[in-house]
């Protein structure tokens, strides 16, 4: 039961055609070398039921038409990608609007090679051919080779074969000469992500501009802008606040001892959300704002920044900035596609009427409680960007007071943690039902051996809470060390001894009584969460069953486990269809 990872790291140039192909929370990475026409992948894949990784040798031959058996498309933000009819329109009118005459087009991160196909026809396929002296030519490049594979046999169904030429190389790696006959006069590409630059579309149209492109091409998109805009929202401030939020829970425990050194926070970036899911949860605070424009005609700082003044509409607490972006995709700024909420009105293409999940809104969480402000006061943002992401501070210009994200020294101990898990950690009623659970459950024990077999913090913390004379033993499967050392940070305000609590350093395959000093298991407890393992499948985080097998030698004949048993439940639900045989005429879907 391997299923491959995939998590979006930030990127170096042209590997968006990797990006694309991944799922929400894992990490897929790729070394291919080549072995005459046989390119050899190493995928790192997950086993979810023990938490193990594996590499797997994966020798695919460049010159077959058939496809990988991985199910490429189904299990990826891929496919939804190209259903997307508003995004598939505005790109098909720029290039037909751009390319008008035979010429030198190259598609950057080709993926199926619907943009190529979409070149070729608005050139006219009876005017050119991929061979390198035509006057007229597309050049698809694309680093991932299973994609490659899928793309030639697209190509095929749709006889563009000879008209497309493949190259399976990163844009990096390609030179003028040696895989393109000449420099390109029209690059298309789509290698965004819902920040706009996370995918690494900086770097890689500075390296188109430098070495693959004429001076002053065409190119499609042609600029993109950010906006953004303040709102009001206790669900956002619940996803990242802890210190506050555990401040009214009734349990006395503390994850968060205190609001200065936090040793639990989550990371500091913008996070990809369907705002529009929670529109009633909002509550906006300024006309949307722009924000920072990057230009693909021409080559992009690899860095910026920006300070704008915003008035307040409403008053309020600002508790988040949401952002999104519209492409400007021809020259003359008459076809344009946009990321925006559904609140914002927009008579351009957009994705905005029907639901979708490879671009989303994203959100920044302003620190601690947010800001206060009034109707009418200005407040300033400073915004910066880098080569791959954007960040923001707020300043009140009545208080002279900065919002700024905690800046992480090296010294103190943080324990990163999604924004899901932070609000998990910080409701009252789930902390309660785990409360009153394991309270009830340590009842009439003695020096009970308490094992906690999974990676909740609250769970091993609420144990050496409720009992003075337990032993706990934690298993930390994710977090190792760093579940040590956050139990240690957090010991003293919560009124245990380290001395009492064990985590276990290395991964078996069984434990034995040598493991718990020659004493049995009295409580194994879970709830179960994995770190690390956040959006996988529902089924896959039934882990625990394989953690309650390899802890059966050590557990006493009378052990209580919770939770004693788990119920998956399901529902018939009839959704649009996610597989269209056709695109805007093309054959996509094999």
């Amino acid at each position: 039961m391997l299923s491959l990872i995939s998590k979006t790291l930030k990127p170096s140039p042209s590997l968006c055609a990797i990006t694309r192909l991944t799922l929400t929370s894992h990490i897929l990475k790729l070394t291919p070398i080549r072995l005459m026409s046989t390119q050899r992948l190493f995928q790192l894949k997950l086993d979810p039921l023990s938490g193990n990784f594996e590499w797997i040798v994966i020798d695919e031959d460049e010159n077959s038409l058939e496809p990988s058996q991985e199910p490429l498309l189904a299990t990826t933000s891929y496919l939804d990608m190209l259903n997307d009819s508003y995004r598939n329109k505005a790109y098909r009118l720029a290039i037909d609007k751009t390319v008008m005459k035979p010429c030198h087009v190259l598609d950057i991160g080709a993926g199926t090679g619907l943009l190529s196909m979409m070149a070729a026809r608005a050139m006219g396929s009876s005017d050119f051919t991929a061979v390198p002296d035509a006057k007229g030519m597309v050049t698809a490049c694309e680093s991932y080779l299973p994609m490659v594979k899928l793309m030639r046999k697209v190509l095929h169904l749709n006889g563009m074969k000879k008209n497309i030429n493949v190259i399976n190389k990163r844009s990096d790696e390609l030179k003028v000469g040696v895989d393109i006959v000449s420099h390109a006069d029209v690059m298309v590409s789509e290698i965004l992500d819902s920040e706009l630059l996370g995918e690494g579309l900086i770097p890689t149209l500075q390296h188109a501009h430098d070495t693959l492109l004429v001076e002053n091409p065409l190119t499609v998109p042609y600029k993109a802008t950010t906006y953004g805009q303040l709102v009001e929202s206790t669900f956002l401030w619940k996803l990242h606040d802890l210190y506050n939020n555990e401040a009214k829970a009734s349990d006395s425990i503390h994850l968060v001892p205190s609001r200065s050194g936090t040793p639990i926070c989550v990371k500091q970036q913008q996070y990809a959300m369907h705002c529009d899911a929670i529109t009633k949860e909002i509550k906006l605070l300024s006309e949307p704002f722009k924000i920072f424009e990057i230009d693909f005609w021409k080559r992009p700082d690899s860095h910026g920044e920006t300070e704008l003044p915003i008035k307040a509409t409403d008053d309020g607490r600002v508790h988040a900035v949401v952002s999104w972006w519209i492409l400007q995709l021809d020259r003359e700024g008459t076809i344009f596609y946009s990321t925006a909420p559904r609140w914002i009105s927009l008579p351009i293409h957009s994705s905005t009427g029907d639901w979708c999940d490879h671009w989303k809104q994203c959100v920044w969480f302003v620190p601690g409680k947010g800001m206060s402000i009034c109707n009418g006061e200005e407040v300033v943002l400073h915004a910066t960007h880098t080569e791959t992401s954007i960040s923001y501070n707020l300043k009140s210009l009545v208080l002279g007071t900065e919002v700024r994200q905690c800046d992480v020294n090296v010294e103190d101990f943080h324990l990163i943690l999604p924004p899901e898990r932070i609000a998990i950690y910080g409701d009252g009623e789930w902390r309660l039902s785990m409360f009153t659970a394991i309270r009830n459950a340590l009842q009439r024990r003695v020096q009970p051996l308490c094992f906690i077999a999974d990676d909740s913090v609250f769970l091993t913390i609420c144990v050496a809470h409720l009992s003075k004379t337990a032993d706990v033993l934690s298993l930390f499967p994710g977090l190792r060390d760093k579940g040590a050392q956050y139990l240690e940070a957090v010991s003293d305000a919560n009124g245990f001894s380290m001395d009492r609590m064990k985590v276990l350093q290395k991964r078996k395959t069984y434990l034995t009584l040598d493991d718990t000093h020659q004493k049995k298991v009295d409580l194994l407890i879970a709830e179960p969460y994995y770190y690390g393992n956040d959006g996988m499948l529902p089924w896959q985080n039934l882990r625990f069953w394989k953690e309650r097998t390899m802890l059966d030698p050590v557990l006493s004949d009378d052990v209580l486990i919770m939770p004693c048993k788990g119920i998956l439940k399901a529902c018939a639900m009839s959704l649009p269809p996610f597989c269209l045989d056709r695109i805007c005429g093309t054959v996509v879907a094999v």
